[in-house]
């Protein structure tokens, strides 16, 4: 490998090379995308499709596992085959046409998503920790008209269907007392299977795939539309990181832990993120094995990737700490595991020094940086970089750009803070229903209102949000809309929230509310009045109520800086003995 004994920038530069270059399994190529010439890997999968197509070719090893069930490859492709043919006879779902997922991370939650999306119709994943009120917002921007949900979440929209003309059945996948219109089994049963493969061939690569909803800076929710071909890219980025590391790894000698084939991978994390749901495909891809939990919990997960001898893991970086944190009480090594990955917020660089000791840089331990509105990260570091580069979360990869622009519209000088923008065949394609809310410029920039630097190398550090946005948990909770709840207590006359730091969780929403002279409004009330209207993890923990009027700069904004602090000099006097 020409450079590979050269430590540094050129041993990454020589490496990089090889893995694109003509005839390699990630070579790039530049084809037409909506009529714009884009860089795309010439090998990728053309579609979703084509993905999940080939789930029969895995036979009878495991695919997906939850609790007491397991399903095989070859059981999962009859399944989608099946699900497909109900929905394509019973129930009219046509190429472009919405249906909509919202539950826990059940299998049935994978094999509806491949039905759905190999047919060339739009999969629409849903928060399933939203109340009934904010599933019945989106269900009805989108216009779904099928929707897969567990029992808990049927309740919750079957209160809402009077709103909801064009939902036409809701499918109950589990195992209790029915909510929905069908039970799972009835799907299942209706059949008739169909083959995927001839429907699948109709599908193009720039065809709709999927509408995940996140929410602007207005608060309100707003769907993003992606493409196949932006989803199987993001497919591709994901083997290509693994591919450098391994790449980088022999290029320094440095020692790795063989990873098996296939993998099996814990999933912690909710599969309607953008940071989970790409494991569905490479799962079937690579004829992966991944093991769902009902909810987060680290002592069980530890049980699970001692017990099973699972390989993979990735998480928030909260979620990797408890891993770590439960691994340590209860005498573990993890020595399964070979991937351990974070995103969804920076990961503190103690954590990162606490992986590298614990599993003597061994692993492929990696993290990345990007949003739904890409589809995935842009930007990825792995191997060495990971460990030697604490505070980058990345570079480009071959398919990716981006800029980081000043606030004068010009380019940043490498190490100068600026906003990232990113352009790329990963970005998604817009915003569903909202024309006058374009995602990119005219020259395909998406502006993220994330503030970073680009070092010499190319490597991007997040320095902060422009956006306010407080990352609880590995969850956005946008200000404005929490800020919107509590107005309309009758009560409240100005209102600012904002993010305080927390040791679990990363960030918690804390918030400062000025109430009419004489009113006897308590925190805890105001609380209740939030969660009455949003999920609960957009309730303030901590929360300030005062008749005197908030801060504010000239420009008649909240000076939220000043509440934070505030909040912190309280809690420090409190500390005081």
């Amino acid at each position: 490998m020409t450079g590979a004994s050269i430590d540094g920038a050129l041993t990454r530069t020589a490496v990089e090379a090889e893995l694109v270059a003509k005839g390699a399994d990630f070579e790039t190529t530049v084809v037409p995308v909506r009529g714009d010439p884009t860089t795309v890997y010439r090998n990728a999968p053309s579609t979703l499709a084509e993905v999940f197509g080939r789930a029969a070719s895995w036979g009878d090893t495991p695919a997906l596992s939850y609790e007491d069930r397991t399903v095989t490859w070859s059981r999962y492709a009859d399944m989608v085959g099946r699900i497909a043919g109900s929905l394509v006879t019973q129930h009219g779902v046509r190429p472009g046409d919405r249906v909509a997922i919202a539950m826990r991370n059940y299998p049935e939650w994978a094999l509806a998503f491949a039905a759905v999306t190999s047919l060339g119709a739009v999969a629409v994943p849903l928060n399933s920790w939203w109340n009934g009120e904010e599933l019945a917002r989106s269900l009805a921007d989108c216009g779904a008209g099928v929707l897969f949900a567990d029992g808990e979440r049927a309740r919750l929209v079957g209160g809402q269907r009077s709103g909801l003309p064009a939902l036409r059945t809701v499918v109950e996948a589990e195992p209790q007392a029915q909510s929905g219109d069908l039970t799972w089994q009835d799907v299942i049963a209706a059949g008739p299977f169909i083959d995927i493969g001839p429907v699948a061939a109709a599908i193009s690569p720039d065809d709709d795939a999927t509408i995940m909803y996140t929410s602007g800076t207005t608060g309100q929710p707003k769907g993003v539309v992606a493409t196949h071909r932006a989803h199987t890219t993001g497919l591709m980025n994901i083997l290509y990181q693994g591919a450098l590391h391994a790449a980088m790894n022999r290029a320094r000698s440095e020692p790795v832990r063989p990873v098996r084939t296939p993998a099996q991978a814990l999933v912690g994390g909710p599969l309607f993120h953008i940071s989970n749901l790409p494991k569905l495909y490479v799962a079937a891809w690579r004829g992966h094995h991944l093991v769902f939990m009902r909810r987060w919990d680290a002592r069980q997960a530890v049980a699970l990737v001692d017990s099973l001898g699972l390989d993979g893991f990735a998480g928030v970086p909260t979620m990797v700490r408890q891993l770590l944190d439960e691994a340590e009480a209860t005498g573990t090594a993890l020595p399964s595991l070979r991937q351990i990955g974070t995103g969804g917020a920076p990961t503190p660089g103690n954590q990162i020094d606490r992986i590298r000791r614990q599993f003597e840089r061994g692993v492929l331990a990696s993290t990345g940086y990007g949003l739904t509105e890409t589809t995935g990260p842009m930007v990825g570091i792995a191997s060495s970089d990971f460990f030697d580069r604490p505070e980058a979360s990345g570079r480009p990869f071959p398919v990716s750009q981006v800029r980081v622009v000043s606030a004068d519209g010009s380019d940043a000088r490498p190490g100068e803070v600026g906003e990232a923008w990113m352009r790329g065949v990963t970005l998604a394609r817009g915003y569903w229903n909202r024309p006058d809310d374009p995602l990119r410029n005219a020259e395909g920039w998406f502006a993220t209102g994330d503030l970073v630097t680009l070092d010499d190398e190319g490597f991007v550090r997040i320095v902060d949000r422009i956006k306010d946005v407080v990352l609880r948990g590995g969850e956005n909770v946008y200000c404005a809309e929490v800020e919107g709840l509590l107005a309309t207590h009758p009560d409240v006359i100005d209102v600012g929230v904002f993010g305080k730091p927390h040791t679990r969780l990363g960030e918690e929403v804390a918030a400062a509310v000025q109430v009419r002279t004489g009113a006897a409004i308590t925190a805890a009330e105001l609380q209740r009045h939030v969660a009455e209207r949003a999920a609960a993890y957009k309730v303030p923990s901590v929360l300030t109520v005062q008749t005197s009027p908030l801060p504010r700069n000239p420009a008649g904004k909240v000076l939220k800086s000043e509440l934070r602090a505030r909040l912190e000099a309280d809690a420090a006097r409190e500390e005081q003995p």
